[in-house]
């Protein structure tokens, strides 16, 4: 089991590493073996963290962290933190999102993202703008290929 504190240094890295927009150094704060859920999918490895990755870096600008609530319970850190981000088109986002990580050796292993896909509706143009809540079908286009998390398992 990992000390708090690491815990916690591991996910300052990846939040400074997300907000300089450096892919490989996010990356990098994976391992191999991960698992990425979000938008109802799941990604796994280094090649899933970077479709992830270029799907946001692509629609995002500049993106910052404000952590809200942060705890940690073993290997696992559990966060709510708002987001606020310069789209590609200029617009602003402020979101509010809830994560939940597990590390192994200072590596992510498991990540479970979420937030409203609404608040990305405008990174897909006219079209999410239209429709809304159907717009994280449209998102999750962009992480493919993915499996579906299947509920109650």
């Amino acid at each position: 089991m990992q000390s708090e504190a690491s815990i916690r240094e591991a996910a300052s890295e990846l939040d400074e590493a997300l907000e300089t927009g450096d892919l490989e150094r996010v990356v990098g704060c994976f391992s191999e073996d991960c698992s990425i859920e979000l938008l109802g999918v799941k990604v796994r490895g280094h090649s899933g963290v970077r479709r992830w990755l270029e799907w946001v870096f692509a629609r995002v600008e500049r993106i910052e962290f404000a952590p809200r609530v942060i705890g940690v319970d073993h290997d696992t850190l559990f966060e709510e933190f708002g987001v606020t981000g310069i789209l590609a088109d200029g617009r602003t986002l402020n979101s509010q999102w809830a994560e939940t990580l597990t590390y192994r050796d200072d590596l992510v292993i498991s990540l479970r993202l979420y937030f409203n896909p609404i608040d990305f509706a405008p990174t897909l143009g006219v079209i999410g703008r239209a429709i809304g809540p159907a717009a994280s079908g449209f998102a999750r286009r962009g992480l493919g290929p993915f499996e579906p998390i299947r509920q109650f398992e």
